[in-house]
């Protein structure tokens, strides 16, 4: 899909060398091409398009570019409501909210009624016991016991139905706790890759700084990176790319221990936290990850083309006395790039504190 130059009241903004800059204003030039609104679904959308942060929008607007369709703000509304809102996991949520509190209604009112059969069923003791203390013939007394005995089998009635009611709506809840369990994991999911997402290794990181700084137990952070992706992705296509990115997110996750974590970070960027360890360790960790993906030779599964190989970069850094997450990041990607500076394929370590 060919991407616009940007109209010259960007061109100063699009000298910035910050990427994140760099898709503000590409997404904001194909605003204007298409003559989309400037609204912020719309931006978020190209946002993600020319940074390659969700595949799936790539390959959705790449198909409408191909097809040679219009793209108008209701494609990119659909767009968006299909793989950038949370609308998806929320309606689930408001769902099964609403069935939580159908149930709990349920369960009230089966309460409720069990509460009153039991005040009548003390009533009708009460009176029992005032019958049969004072003088009564036998008949009176055979209508007094059929009386309680009656209301006896009701009281027992009612509490069946409450006892009923209490297992379905336990089973009911159970299945609703796993119904959110299934939403909140998905919600932490990549999902061509099903590593750990960004939001799901920001939680962690965030986790393990303050832990870090509770007991002193540090951890190392290992940013990767795809060797020359976007000109691989390019030449063979996104399907090709895709099945590049699962290969590396499925060798990154057999890799890692219990208790890590590896992520998707973005685009080809991939993120790996581990706990209570040491810069040694996470270095040998990342070599190692990097000779697994260089020894790899990929093949086109219809053809049986040869591909080539992929490589890796990655940068190492072990987070300091007081360090902030960002800090962590932001050390682990300056040796990332220095790793990309000075060949690829290999990886470099910050050693540095802040």
């Amino acid at each position: 899909m060919s991407k616009p130059e940007a109209p010259s009241s960007l061109d100063a903004y699009f000298r910035s060398q910050d990427p994140s800059a760099l898709h503000a204003n590409q997404a904001l030039a194909r605003l204007q091409q298409e003559s989309l609104s400037p609204v912020p679904q719309n931006f978020e959308l190209w946002f993600a398009y020319y940074a390659k942060t969700n595949l799936d929008v790539v390959h959705a607007l790449d198909t409408l570019s191909t097809a040679q369709l219009p793209i108008t703000d209701g494609l990119c509304e659909d767009i968006h409501q299909r793989f950038l809102s949370e609308a998806k996991n929320n309606e689930t949520v408001r769902e099964t909210g609403a069935r939580i509190q159908a149930t709990l209604t349920g369960v009230s009112n089966r309460v409720d009624a069990a509460r009153a059969a039991t005040h009548q069923y003390k009533e009708a003791l009460q009176t029992a016991a005032s019958q049969l203390s004072g003088p009564g013939e036998n008949e009176q007394i055979r209508s007094t016991l059929r009386t309680v005995l009656d209301n006896t089998s009701d009281m027992l009635a009612h509490n069946q139905q409450l006892e009923d009611a209490l297992a379905q709506s336990s089973l009911v809840m159970q299945a609703l706790e796993r119904d959110l369990e299934a939403v909140r994991k998905q919600s932490l999911t990549d999902g061509l890759t099903a590593l750990a997402n960004r939001k799901a290794f920001d939680a962690e990181i965030a986790r393990l700084s303050q832990k870090a700084q509770a007991d002193g137990q540090g951890y190392c952070m290992v940013m990767m990176d795809i060797d020359h992706f976007k000109v691989f992705n390019d030449t063979y296509g996104h399907q090709v790319g895709d099945d590049v990115l699962r290969l590396v997110g499925r060798t990154l996750g057999q890799a890692v221990r219990s208790g890590d974590m590896a992520a998707r970070y973005g685009g080809e960027e991939f993120a790996i936290l581990l706990p209570n360890t040491r810069l040694s360790v996470a270095l040998q960790l990342a070599n190692a990850l990097r000779a697994t993906m260089e020894s790899m030779s990929l093949t086109r599964r219809k053809s049986g083309d040869k591909l080539g190989r992929i490589t890796l970069s990655g940068g190492v850094a072990e987070v300091a006395p007081g360090e902030a997450p960002d800090s962590v990041v932001a050390r682990s990607d300056a040796a990332l790039y220095l790793a990309k500076s000075r060949g690829r394929n290999r990886i470099e370590v910050h050693s540095g504190g802040q």
